[in-house]
């Protein structure tokens, strides 16, 4: 039985799977941990490059769901 491959294939498969879960379960980071890299993560850290990055994206965002009128469609008031 043990010669066939789809048993062979199996027993790796559920072998790989529950290593790959204890692995998971292993690394999981405490919540005081998440706490701090939420608290060092904000903008003020950014570089002015990166500022750009995340209001173009923000930009981008509302024009895709419809929060903003889109960016190619604004006109400019006289």
């Amino acid at each position: 039985m043990a010669s066939n491959p789809y048993v062979k294939s199996l027993i790796w498969l559920v072998c790989s799977g529950g290593v790959g879960y204890g692995l998971m379960l292993l690394t999981e980071p405490s919540e005081e941990k998440l706490e701090r890299i939420k608290a060092t993560g904000g903008p003020a850290h950014l570089t002015n490059e990166e500022l750009k990055k995340l209001q173009f994206m923000q930009r981008m965002r509302e024009a895709a769901t419809g929060e903003a009128p889109p960016i190619y469609m604004q006109k400019k008031e006289k």
